[in-house]
């Protein structure tokens, strides 16, 4: 059985925050890990520490304890 949880229908609060600055993804929550699937693009984004930081600082916010990042499979689309 899996914890992984996908959010509901429509984007989260979290994700619209996230894509307003520049980190698209779509979330998925695992317990207190919010997983953020992402393309290849804002993969690279994610490697300033800075977006990292507030990234982070965000999920946070919205009650998460750590994020993973997830390349997406764009092939599989």
């Amino acid at each position: 059985m899996s914890i992984r949880r996908e959010t509901s229908s429509g984007p989260s609060e979290l994700e619209r925050i996230l894509a307003a600055r520049g980190v698209p993804a779509k979330l998925e929550a695992r317990a207190g890990l919010a997983v953020l699937v992402v393309d290849r693009g804002t993969m690279t984004a994610l490697s300033d520490p800075e977006l990292r930081r507030a990234t982070l600082t965000l999920a946070r916010e919205h009650g998460f304890t750590h994020v993973a990042v997830e390349l997406r499979d764009d092939a599989a689309q």
